[in-house]
């Protein structure tokens, strides 16, 4: 029985000697990972850096002046080139589309009971009648 836990015991020291070299090689394999990605990074970080003071190089306005000046004619605004008001369209008059569209989806008998261009809210007018009841004396 005793040799038996012995050797129980050698195989679980070797299983866990085997687990921690694993784990040991694993974090050695990520680290140079993480490393490779860091040296990555850092090159990107310098490639941006130049291509912004590459674009801060183009867009300056001297520079863009030149190229201004040399391929477009371009001429200063003047008071020739603004619209005036009076120049444009008149507004189409839009009319009543609701009305239109309560028109077309109107039943026959309203049909031909209406056929004045339909009211609006605005332009109801309002009759107030009054009632007299007249009750019977006992």
């Amino acid at each position: 029985m005793i040799r038996l836990l012995n050797l129980l015991a050698v195989v679980g020291l070797v299983a866990s000697a085997i687990y921690a070299y694993s784990i040991k090689y694993d974090t050695l394999y990520q680290g140079g990972q993480v490393s490779k990605l860091k040296s990555g990074l850092h090159k990107e970080r310098q490639a941006i850096a130049v291509l912004r003071a590459e674009w801060q190089l183009l867009t300056r306005p001297d520079r863009l002046q030149a190229a201004v000046e040399k391929h477009l004619a371009l001429e200063p605004i003047g008071t020739v080139h603004l619209g005036r008001l009076a120049d444009l369209p008149a507004r189409p008059e839009r009319g009543d589309e609701i009305g239109r569209l309560l028109a077309a989806t109107a039943t026959p008998k309203e049909k031909t009971s209406g056929l004045a261009e339909p009211r609006t809210t605005g332009s109801l007018t309002r009759t107030v009648s009054t009632r007299t009841s007249t009750t019977a004396s006992r």
